[in-house]
C-alpha cells in the first residue's frame, strides 16, 4: 500500500513524501525534488548589503530545469530587474533601477521555491 503525504513548510517550500507499506513497522520513505530543495537552500546571495549588483551562486548543474529568478520588495511587489548568467551556477542581478531598501530574491525550479533576503543601500 502506498500513501501520499503532502507537506507544506512556511508556504515557501513544498514537497511530496511517499510512504510504502504504511502501517508496518518499517515503512519506506522517499522524497521527490530533494536535489532541487538542497540546491535552493544552499544558494548564496552576495554582497549583502549591495549597491548596484548582487551575485547569486546556486549549484544548478544537477537541476533538470532552469532557475527562475525574481526580486521582490519586502511586501511582495515584484521589482523589474535584469540578470545575466555569468557561468554555471553564477548569476549577476542588476539593482540599479530599484530604490534603497530590503528585498527578497525568489528562486524557483519546477514547483520548489526559496527566498533569500538582501539589502540594497
Amino acid at each position: 500500500m502506498k500513501t501520499l503525504i503532502n507537506i507544506l513548510i512556511l508556504t515557501f517550500f513544498s514537497f511530496n513524501i511517499f510512504i510504502s507499506e504504511a502501517g508496518t513497522e518499517n515503512p519506506i520513505v522517499k522524497t521527490d525534488n530533494v536535489e532541487i530543495i538542497k540546491a535552493l537552500n544552499n544558494a548564496e546571495v552576495y554582497p549583502n548589503p549591495a549597491e548596484e549588483y548582487i551575485y547569486l551562486r546556486i549549484d544548478d548543474k544537477d537541476l533538470s530545469s532552469d532557475v527562475k529568478i525574481e526580486v521582490m520588495s519586502i511586501i511582495g511587489n515584484k521589482m523589474k530587474v535584469t540578470h545575466d548568467k555569468l557561468d554555471t551556477g553564477l548569476y549577476k542581478i542588476d539593482l540599479s533601477n530599484i530604490p534603497v531598501g530590503h528585498y527578497y530574491v525568489m528562486l524557483t525550479v519546477d514547483s520548489e521555491k526559496s527566498l533569500k533576503k538582501f539589502i540594497k543601500k
